[in-house]
């Protein structure tokens, strides 16, 4: 085959089994139904056409003769005409005549019927005696000499226009007809092409993708042999031929060890190419180099997503009207979002490393908080798993230290997500503990074992390279990056530490899993000076069943000085419960989540009615649940802050009062290219009465700063510039600016970086060109305050709080309407909370006359409808009563769904019966809301 044949073939994929069924079935089969379509066409149009020509001849004919003594007719008597015109109308009587007249050569009409009967008529031949078909105005002309006009000498004409559309209606058909014909036939080729495929080229595709799964390590593999025919015989071959290669492979692996010792002799002469490997490893850092600059790029881009993400979870937990459900989902979302952040500086932190230019930051930070705060970060996961988690702080460590908090939570995050990760089941337990101790400077020890699978000798060895994990098949089980522990390993390297790893069968061989540990050299801050309060009154009673958290839990107590009964079991637990029937007030009863925990407290509280907390992770614990039995959430894992907020009896979720710039009248000027981050920003100076313009491009900030200056206004307070832009960047805009400032006497507006990731020359860059500071993304409130602070003001407001009405909340029924409770649910606005008062009181009389009428209809699950609304509505404002009315109504009217049965007389009954305690319990509510509502507000 020539080289032209071939490069065809290859083109048009003729060598695949597909392109071959094509070329000889379809190709052929289409080529013969297109020239056969052309063919049929053309011959039913011609018979058609022949068709009508008889057609238009027999007509001809049978008129001739009466036309011409029509014709005589008129001539020899003019007044006659009508008279002959209405003779000559019996020929439009004929099949798919349109029009017929009778004139000369020079188309003079002497007799026409028909419509347009005055219209012109085509030309035609002088010296026939018949003519057509002539193609005029969409219809075929015919006409016949019929004789001679005795005056003019002309020759006289019948014509006569016949009606196309019957030719076309019959082309149509036939063409419908042919394509109905062509789909079949195409229906027919495919599910021929489908048994060959399933017959012949799926096997022939599943045995290609077996001998393509085959390497050296899997020749003994056993191939699966599901063809039937010739194919199996195939197959059957294939699978002897590989397991002769593999016992083939053994001898020659043998062979290879055998002459190893021959080839380490010959290493020697390789060093001649050593020059060429120098180029090679050049080249390798260049690619090394692009790649570190292509993950810095693609950390930036995600990073910016995830600032608008994080700004808007931080701008729904500042709402004071959500939930414990929706606070505990916000947390739980921030939670992941900090873990995807934490994964993303991985990313970043390698190219940073590569490049040589991370450097770590030095500033003050709690150090057990920090442990917290990523094992509480972290617990979401270990929670899905059922893992329990503790920590450890020994009482000789500092609890403030200067050094860089970031980089020591994502050391401590890298390893205890790995550890989550490959700890089936058990527990995971974090310690911290003083390797050696100088004047100002500590060298600090920390562990996190874990009871997963562990790992074997040979993977230690590539356990802190990058990109790489202990087993192969572990990054598609677990999942991972296999960049943190080498991120890692470079991260205590610059906090002069080292990392390392210890089997725990090594110590101890009944326990399973493994130990990550590192060390950590912090400068101490003695500036801050730890105090512990005291709990002396407290008395606590704890059950826990994880035996480190029990220690953990025991340590803080004792620390605190609270007098503690640890109880062994739940057996033990219910035996001490009823000598605290009698307990103070200031008595604590702490128990584990575990097993059936709603039965647990139906039982506790049968015994004891004091305060009463539960430990578990957040996702465990039920609010409702909670709330039921007048229960608390201690969750996991156990931090010293949640148990001074325990026994301080301190909310849970406490709604931060961010600082207020009001007075100040500060207009901000925000440039960023993502819009949600411009909406993010703007929000989160709103919060500081702090009023923002946005801008999407630097040419737009530029312009809108011309405006102002040139309209006489004062230039913006400060300006947020985004550093990566299309265009124009964040560097050119600023340079603009400062330009623009030099022209001008006494103007300088600071200017603040947005940045997603900031290497250790970047922030100089930044500085030289015109910006004030920076700050990185995802941008914080707290970050925005201290911008605010150190460029705008010295000092800032606290907001002046309204006040409420508690004179008329005292008097009323809590139980009906509790004014408290709304106003928290309204983040304690009072006009927000008499708003969401009014809309539900006026939402009572349309909710009534509709479940009236539902019943009535029996429409049940539309009544259930109505319900969930209603009872939707009283989430949001303080009516515990009507919301506990609402909700079992509505679960009893979803019984009749959840069990798929209809309503009968006993359901019905106990349906209307429910609807009058709930008229009664929404007049109540009625009632108590007109004091609130009658009542004006105070400033």
């Amino acid at each position: 085959m020539s080289n032209f044949n071939k490069k065809l073939f290859k083109r048009l994929r003729l060598n695949h089994a597909y392109g071959q069924l094509i070329a000889m079935i379809f190709v052929p089969i289409m080529i013969l139904a297109c020239v056969g379509t052309v063919l049929v066409l053309s011959e039913t149009s011609n018979s058609a056409k022949t068709q009508q020509q008889y057609a238009a001849v027999a007509i001809l004919s049978r008129y001739q003769n009466i036309a011409l003594q029509l014709f005589e007719t008129v001539q020899l008597n003019p007044a006659q005409h009508d008279q002959a015109k209405n003779i000559m109308q019996s020929i439009l009587n004929e099949k798919h005549l349109k029009r017929a007249t009778i004139a000369d050569i020079h188309h003079k009409n002497y007799l026409s019927v028909g419509y347009q009967a005055n219209n012109l008529w085509p030309d035609f031949p002088e010296n026939s005696t018949f003519f057509g078909p002539i193609k005029y105005k969409h219809n075929n002309t015919f006409g016949m000499r019929i004789g001679v006009d005795p005056n003019t000498k002309l020759p006289i004409w019948l014509v006569i226009e016949l009606d196309n559309q019957p030719l076309e209606i019959s082309h149509y058909r036939v063409f419908i007809v042919l394509i109905t014909t062509g789909l079949f036939t195409l229906l027919l080729l495919l599910l021929c092409l489908n048994f060959y495929s399933r017959r012949w080229i799926a096997p022939m595709y599943e045995i290609r993708m077996q001998l393509q799964r085959l390497n050296a390590d899997t020749l003994d593999q056993h191939m699966v042999i599901n063809s039937t025919g010739e194919l199996r015989l195939l197959q059957r071959d294939i699978a002897n031929v590989v397991k002769r290669l593999h016992f083939s492979f053994l001898e020659l692996k043998e062979h290879t060890e055998q002459t190893e010792d021959d080839l380490r002799r010959t290493l020697d002469t390789l060093e001649v190419q050593n020059i060429t490997y120098k180029q090679a490893r050049d080249q390798a850092i260049s690619s090394n180099q692009a790649k570190s600059v292509f993950l810095a790029n693609i950390s930036h881009e995600l990073r910016t997503p995830l600032n608008s993400i994080d700004g808007f979870i931080h701008l729904m937990l500042r709402q004071g009207n959500l939930s414990n459900d929706q606070s505990l989902y916000l947390q739980t979302i921030r939670k992941s979002s900090a873990h995807l952040l934490a994964l993303i500086n991985d990313v970043l932190d390698f190219s940073k490393i590569d490049a040589g230019k991370l450097e770590l930051e030095t500033a003050p930070f709690d150090l057990e908080e920090a442990i917290f705060d990523v094992m509480d970060m972290l617990s979401p996961l270990a929670a899905q798993k059922q893992i329990e988690m503790a920590f450890y702080y020994a009482d000789n460590l500092p609890q403030h230290v200067i050094g860089d908090a970031l980089r020591f939570k994502q050391i401590l995050t890298n390893l205890i997500s790995n550890a989550i990760k490959f700890t089936p089941d058990g527990e995971i337990i974090v310690r911290a503990r003083m390797e050696h101790d100088d004047i100002g400077q500590c060298l600090i020890h920390f562990s996190v074992q874990d009871s997963g699978i562990g790992l074997s000798g040979t993977d230690r060895k590539k356990l802190f390279e990058s990109f790489s994990q202990g087993d192969a098949s572990v990054t598609r089980q677990f999942g991972g990056t296999g960049l943190g522990l080498a991120i890692s390993k470079q991260l205590v390297h610059l906090m002069h530490g080292q990392i390392g790893f210890e089997d725990n069968q090594e110590r101890a061989p009944t326990e399973k899993g493994s130990t990550f540990w590192f060390t950590a050299m912090f400068t101490v801050d003695e500036d801050i000076k730890q105090i512990h309060p005291s709990f002396q009154d407290m008395h606590v009673v704890s059950y826990l069943a994880h035996p480190a958290t029990a220690n953990v839990l025991r340590h803080y107590l004792e620390d605190y000085s609270v007098q503690h009964i640890e109880t062994q079991s739940i057996l033990d637990l219910f035996s001490r419960l009823n000598s605290l029937a009698n307990a103070p007030e200031d008595t604590w009863l702490i128990v584990d989540h575990s097993g059936d925990t709603e039965a647990l407290l139906r039982e506790i509280r049968g015994r004891y009615t004091g305060n009463l907390a539960v430990y578990g992770y957040q996702m465990s614990l039920e609010p409702n649940m909670l709330h039921e039995y007048k229960a608390r959430p201690l969750y996991q894992p156990l931090s010293r802050s949640a148990i001074i907020q325990l026994l301080s009896n301190q909310p849970i979720f406490e709604v931060e009062h961010c600082d207020d710039f009001k007075e100040r009248d500060l207009h901000v000027l925000a440039v960023d290219d993502h819009l949600p981050n411009l909406i993010v920003l703007e929000a989160l100076l709103g919060e500081l009465n702090v009023k923002t313009t946005k801008v999407q491009s630097g040419q737009e900030a530029l312009t809108v700063i011309q405006q102002r200056i040139e309209q006489g206004y004062k230039p913006f307070d400060l300006v947020f510039m985004d550093i990566q832009m299309p265009v124009m960047s964040g560097i050119d805009t600023t340079r603009a600016i400062r330009s623009l400032e030099s022209t001008l006497d006494g103007m300088r507006m600071p200017i603040i970086a947005l940045t997603a990731h900031a290497l250790a020359d970047e922030k100089q860059k930044l500085l030289k060109v015109g910006m004030d500071d920076y700050v990185t993304k995802p941008i914080q409130i707290e970050q925005i305050i201290q911008i605010l602070t150190n460029w705008t003001t010295d000092r800032f407001v606290q907001p002046q709080q309204k006040t409420d009405k508690s004179f008329i909340a005292d008097a009323l029924d809590p139980d009906i309407l509790d004014w408290k409770q709304s106003l928290q649910l309204a983040a304690n606005k009072e006009d927000l909370a008499q708003d969401l008062l009014k809309m539900m009181v006026d939402s009572f009389p349309t909710e009534l006359t509709e479940m009236q009428q539902l019943i009535e209809l029996e429409d049940f699950p539309q009544l259930e409808h109505v319900l969930h609304r209603l009872y939707g509505a009283t989430r949001y404002v303080g009516t515990p009563k009507l919301q506990k009315a609402t909700g079992e109504f509505e679960q009893y009217v979803s019984t009749l769904r959840k069990e798929q049965r209809k309503a009968d007389d006993t359901f019905i009954q106990n349906v209307l019966q429910r609807y009058d305690h709930l008229q009664l319990v929404i007049h109540e509510v009625e009632i108590a809301a007109k004091q609130i509502l009658d009542k004006p507000s105070e400033a």
